[in-house]
């Protein structure tokens, strides 16, 4: 789930190919997914909800995980939906026509025995818990039935570009706030995102290629083999379409020149997901 807070929705909120041929998948070819998806346990539920539309504009915006619980305001369905079955959000379709307009506050809590037994467990389980219990909310509160798919899609594969490595390996034990560092775990630290520019310092390969997703609209899968943190300084024209004479490069020369890195575009087969209902929910 990747920390629960999607870069493309946060970073804004808070702000901020060789070719391998392969069989083509049709998107008819399915596999159903269950109310809530095979594997989830009775006692990853949240005890108490909340959900109400947001009429007009929304006063403020925010996406936030709770030590007990979970809190959304002003923001649409896709901001959640995607993260509950551990998918981008290109890959979700079959929205109805309200989903891209309707807008709500969602507070959700764990009674205090479901807390407990989920602070016992390690990140990773955490998140897959929060996983299951917001499709719990989804289908109870929304209605909602899905069932998955694959696509043939062009993906990227970052690599080390010809010229070489150019940024400077900088591995601290702790984070900035004298945290150890530990993997799977997102840390506090100085990195920055903007519309074209990512900076800071000790950011993990991983990390760059998620943050990099959002501007090419596709995944990135990490293959440098880098195995530490680095500095990181990368600024292109953010424009779809730069104009001619604009100084700075695209994403793609910028990585190249800047870097020393290299997206490869790919043909791979990706899992998808196909919403089949999703309705207006009754408020709390």
């Amino acid at each position: 789930m990747k920390g629960w807070f999607r870069h493309s929705l946060w970073g804004a909120v808070t702000g901020a190919l060789y070719v391998v041929a392969v069989a083509p998948v049709s998107s008819q070819e399915v596999a159903p997914i269950s109310q809530v998806e095979s594997g989830a346990t009775t006692a990853w539920k949240y005890e108490l909800v909340s959900v109400r539309e947001v009429k007009g504009d929304p006063k403020a915006v925010r996406l936030q995980d709770l030590p007990d619980g979970f809190s959304m305001k002003g923001l649409p369905l896709e901001s959640v939906i995607p993260d509950a079955y551990g998918v981008d959000r290109d890959r979700v379709s079959g929205w109805p026509g309200w989903a891209a307009f309707a807008r709500f506050d969602i507070e959700a809590r764990m009674d205090a025995e479901t807390a407990e037994a989920f602070h016992t467990l390690p990140k990773q389980q955490q998140d897959l818990a929060r996983q299951r219990m917001m499709q719990s909310l989804l289908v109870d509160r929304f209605g909602l039935r899905v069932h998955r798919a694959t696509e043939v899609r062009t993906t990227y594969e970052l690599v080390l570009a010809k010229g070489g490595l150019k940024m400077k390996e900088d591995n601290p034990p702790t984070d900035k706030d004298g945290v150890q560092w530990q993997e799977g775990v997102r840390p506090s630290t100085d990195w920055s995102i903007s519309d074209g520019k990512i900076s800071g310092h000790a950011m993990p390969i991983s990390l760059l290629a998620d943050h990099l997703q959002a501007w090419v609209h596709s995944t990135i899968v990490d293959e440098t083999g880098l195995t530490g943190r680095y500095d990181v300084v990368l600024q292109w024209d953010p424009k779809d379409e730069p104009e001619p004479n604009s100084t700075e490069p695209s994403m793609y020369v910028a990585l190249d020149e800047q870097l020393g890195l290299h997206l490869k575009p790919v043909k791979t087969t990706v899992g998808t997901i196909v919403i089949d209902h999703l309705e207006m929910p009754s408020e709390n």
